[in-house]
């Protein structure tokens, strides 16, 4: 195979266990040796910067794709950035004030939150400490990059008919009420083009994880798309290769079927 100079990773469900919350030590070991072998790791997650960072400094990476890909920052330096417009952000702080949902609003590096639904919200949300959502986002000069929205009494059609600028990320799986928000037009993939272009990679020389649905066009963006063993089903009908659980070193397992490392 054409030699890879690059990998990008998803976060949760693929590097970071979703149960445990933690980041295997082969991984870690695995992360360690493409670096050492100069091939490039990327972080592409849903999360924010500020909540992939600590992620990413534990296994000595720099570079982030952020809000699905509404935010690219390479060798901390920001490359890219799209974030959603103030009025429809005030739009949807009002509708979801009114329905009783609840908002989470995710900036690079902060977060805020309005509070409602914390039943349905704060077991997701746990780790995340929000301040309490502003009154007016036109007056704050804070760009807001991603939301999450949790659905209690609303209905998402309500939230569609906003402004044809947002695009809806259902959650699925164990989450049937729970959606991301970015701005239309922000996905992994278009990042990950913009990534390898900036680097020079072509896709052949580009390999990607991932478990879940927003990982479908990012793994089929580069030459090498690989699965986790507890993705879900869609994803894996598209991958090139299932590797294993991220529980039981998938990978490191997928990592060494390639030759990219060693034992």
């Amino acid at each position: 195979m054409v030699g890879i100079r690059i990998v990008f990773f998803d976060l949760d469900g693929t590097v970071v266990d979703n149960l445990t919350e933690q980041v295997p030590e082969s991984t870690v070991r695995s992360i360690a040796k493409l670096q050492e072998k100069k091939i490039q790791v990327v972080l592409a997650t849903g999360r924010s910067y500020y909540l992939a960072k600590p992620v990413g400094d534990m296994l000595g990476v720099s570079n982030y794709i952020n809000f699905s890909g509404a935010y690219i920052r390479l060798q901390d330096h920001e490359m890219y950035k799209d974030p959603i417009l103030p009025q429809d952000l005030e739009q949807l702080r009002r509708i979801s004030q009114l329905r009783g949902d609840h908002l989470s609003c995710f900036g690079i590096e902060e977060s805020f939150s309005n509070g409602l639904a914390a039943d349905i919200a704060l077991p997701i949300l746990k780790n995340i400490d929000c301040q309490a959502i502003p009154d007016m986002f036109t007056e704050r000069e804070v760009e807001y990059m991603g939301m999450c929205l949790f659905l209690d009494r609303g209905q998402i059609e309500e939230y569609r008919q906003i402004s044809g600028d947002l695009q809806f990320y259902h959650w699925g799986g164990d989450y049937p009420n729970a959606y991301n928000i970015e701005r239309l037009g922000n996905n992994k993939a278009r990042a990950v083009e913009r990534v390898m272009a900036h680097f020079d990679i072509e896709p052949g020389e580009a390999m990607a994880f991932g478990d879940g649905g927003n990982d479908i066009e990012m793994l089929q963006t580069v030459g090498t798309g690989i699965a986790m063993g507890n993705a879900s089903d869609r994803l894996k009908e598209q991958a090139d290769f299932v590797t294993r659980s991220v529980d039981q070193d998938g990978i490191e397992y997928a990592l060494k079927y390639y030759g990219l490392i060693g034992d």
